[in-house]
């Protein structure tokens, strides 16, 4: 299925330290109904890339916990078996936390009392009605999968994505009006890959200029700068990795020819999904003037020359072997894989992320 989740929603699973101002001492407080464990645990990021655990010690579902949060940090308080939880801004001031326990897995626990986490407990609410719809399409769509019923599931592939959209809506919605706040920035980065690239410019000039240098601000300012400069009818940017046998090998050295630079790795199902789709189109206009160039965002030699003999790649493939940190990945702002770029003879990109049918169908067009 396309999309069963939000991607407005908030991830109870990303950690990041704020760069706004305020600081000190916080203090939370809970009651939570229904709270049978004698313990939850804080988790926040700390000086490495695991996150930071505190014990909360809780006695009838109510607890006190004080720390120090020079900047309003992002974190997250889980149960003991740590199969729910629910976000949180630890900052300067008394934070409040009420709600029913048996809710926390659906985001219904309150979280109020300071700047931040009153304005991540309104957008929240906003989310509630869409991702209970979306909850309930995902059983739905199991239900349908299993039956083997196409209509169905391309049923609920257009309900999700209505669903989607409505919520976009009311996310941006939120974010104009709230340009000061963190929250709106947080909210942009984690539906930023869902909009286009007009849209996204628009919400994040719409930022005060603090809120757009926070850390959930700054990598939507990059990413609008790495499109901006790998936009369509743009130089593409060249650059030079070694090949699998550790030769180098330059995008310029493509010159002359379309070529489609594709960012993919062993590890990334939707990346090996896709490549029938890349052999087929190679095959066909492979004697056209076209050509590939793989780029692979893998960590292991071996995993990278096996996937490239199990998946029939026979054109160029190059690594640094980076993994995320692939020096041509950030050169070209890439931040989610599959991605492609297909470019002209004369270097300038001449579209974006053509998967499926259309690839073929621009080849197609430009190489009749």
């Amino acid at each position: 299925m396309k999309k069963l989740m939000l991607g407005v929603a908030l991830s109870l699973l990303v950690f990041s330290a704020c760069n706004s101002n305020g600081g000190g001492s916080y203090t939370l407080k809970g009651d939570l109904t229904n709270l049978k464990d004698s313990v939850l645990y804080l988790a926040q990021q700390g000086n490495s890339m695991m996150p930071k655990m505190d014990t909360i010690r809780v006695k009838d579902g109510k607890f006190t916990f004080t720390g120090k949060a020079e900047k309003p940090v992002f974190a997250q308080i889980i149960t003991a078996d740590q199969r729910s939880g629910f976000p949180l801004f630890l900052e300067a001031g008394t934070i409040h936390i009420t709600g029913n326990a048996d809710s926390m897995a659906v985001g219904k626990i309150k979280v109020t009392g300071t700047p931040d986490n009153d304005d991540l407990h309104q957008l929240m609410d906003i989310q509630q009605p869409f991702i209970h719809a979306m909850m309930g399409l995902q059983s739905a769509f199991m239900q349908a999968k299993m039956s083997n019923d196409s209509d169905a599931i391309t049923h609920i592939q257009n309900s999700a994505d209505s669903i989607q959209n409505a919520a976009t809506v009311k996310i941006q919605s939120f974010i104009k009006n709230n340009p000061k706040s963190l929250v709106s920035a947080f909210a942009l980065q984690n539906m930023m890959d869902d909009l286009d690239d007009s849209t996204l410019n628009q919400l994040y000039s719409s930022l005060d200029t603090a809120v757009q240098h926070s850390v959930f601000g700054e990598p939507i300012g990059t990413k609008l700068a790495s499109e901006r400069k790998t936009a369509v009818g743009q130089m593409a940017p060249d650059f030079t990795m070694n090949d699998t046998t550790g030769n180098p090998v330059s995008l310029s050295s493509f010159r002359g020819k379309y070529v489609l630079v594709d960012f993919w790795a062993s590890w990334c199902g939707p990346c090996r999904a896709e490549n029938p789709n890349v052999v087929k189109a190679y095959n066909e206009y492979k004697g056209k003037n076209f050509t590939i160039l793989g780029v692979s965002l893998d960590k292991t030699k071996d995993a990278w020359e096996k996937a490239i003999k199990d998946d029939h790649l026979a054109w160029n493939q190059v690594s640094d072997l980076q993994y995320w940190d692939n020096a041509a990945a950030k050169l070209y702002g890439v931040q989610a894989i599959p991605a492609n770029f297909l470019i002209g003879p004369d270097g300038k990109i001449v579209a974006k992320n053509l998967r499926g049918d259309a690839l073929e169908n621009e080849l197609s067009k430009i190489l009749q």
